[in-house]
């Protein structure tokens, strides 16, 4: 597999790219390209070269993105992943700095010159995706698939009906959804089913390495917010650690292949995910809808991951 990952770390973008590094080489990761989401964009780049420097892997390239909506005001959300991005769980200072060139541009400039198609693993708003296949059109056919974490059907995260990855930016997620470019959906329908309990976390942190005791950090880092603990009495979801979490083992999810939209212009329902679950609508399906888990198994590639890592 060829692998470009990206994201907006971001707590369980954290868990997410830990898992990648665990399972996939350099030579399989080519890169990792940050976007304005869950924090500003600056602050996620910062964070993903965090990440890279605690497992020893800056042989990675990170490339900044868009750092902001293609459309919109940027909303994120400190609320949940602090100020820093990773709720102050202790990665050490990057030793590098991002790479000169955009995110857009080394998207690009990957996809064209690739003898392979190139997988796209996608945990954060689209934006960077969206404008790459607004402006570039034809890079979409060196695209293996794009996995990414967002949507729901008839649930949200952030509004009534919208989760936070497609509210950021609606318009990319559309353009990305009616891009005719094999999608897999890892939406809320799928990643509430599989909790990050004290059990899961202290079978982690049982494994004595260094990287446990971060997944630990990050995994329980959003219990003492009150409306997580209303929803989720027991421990929290890790949403992103499945996107990564899938393409170490596709076994993991199961779904079905149906057509979502994306609502852009609607006050009420923006950004919500229109998953046709009856095909109702007649439109051609184009989305690879999971809805569910082997939460056991999304915990054991975890706990793995602390293993591996060390």
């Amino acid at each position: 597999m060829k692998l470009i990952i990206d994201t907006d770390p971001g707590t369980d973008d954290a868990v997410a790219i830990l898992i990648a590094l665990a399972h996939f080489t350099n030579d399989e990761i080519l890169g990792i390209t940050t976007v304005a989401g869950n924090v500003k964009v600056d602050v996620g780049t910062r964070n993903a070269l965090r990440i890279l420097e605690h497992a020893g892997r800056n042989e990675i390239p990170v490339f900044e993105g868009e750092a902001e909506p293609l459309e919109r005001e940027l909303e994120t959300a400190e609320w949940v992943h602090g100020t820093d991005g990773l709720n102050f769980v202790p990665f050490p200072e990057p030793s590098k700095e991002a790479e000169g060139s955009g995110a857009v541009e080394f998207l690009r400039d990957t996809l064209e010159n690739s003898d392979e198609r190139i997988t796209l693993a996608v945990l954060g708003p689209m934006t960077n995706i969206g404008k790459l296949i607004r402006d570039f059109p034809n890079t979409k056919n060196k695209i293996e698939k794009i996995v990414f974490m967002g949507g729901g059907a008839g649930m949200g995260n952030h509004t009534p009906v919208a989760e936070f990855n497609i509210l950021v930016d609606p318009e990319a997620a559309d353009i990305v959804l009616s891009s005719g470019v094999p999608l897999v959906m890892m939406g809320l329908d799928v990643t509430h089913q599989a909790i990050s309990t004290k059990e899961r976390i202290e079978r982690i942190v049982a494994t004595g390495s260094e990287t446990g005791k971060l997944l630990s950090g990050l995994l329980g880092s959003l219990l003492d917010i009150e409306i997580v603990k209303q929803k989720f009495p027991d421990g929290t979801p890790v949403h992103d650690a499945f996107v990564t979490a899938y393409l170490v083992d596709n076994t993991l999810t199961t779904g079905e292949v149906v057509n979502v939209e994306v609502e852009t212009e609607s006050k009420l329902t923006i950004g919500q995910t229109v998953v046709d679950v009856n095909n109702i609508s007649g439109r051609h399906p184009n989305v690879h809808w999971m809805n569910k888990v082997d939460d056991e198994k999304l915990f054991s590639i975890i706990t793995k991951t602390s293993e591996l890592l060390k």
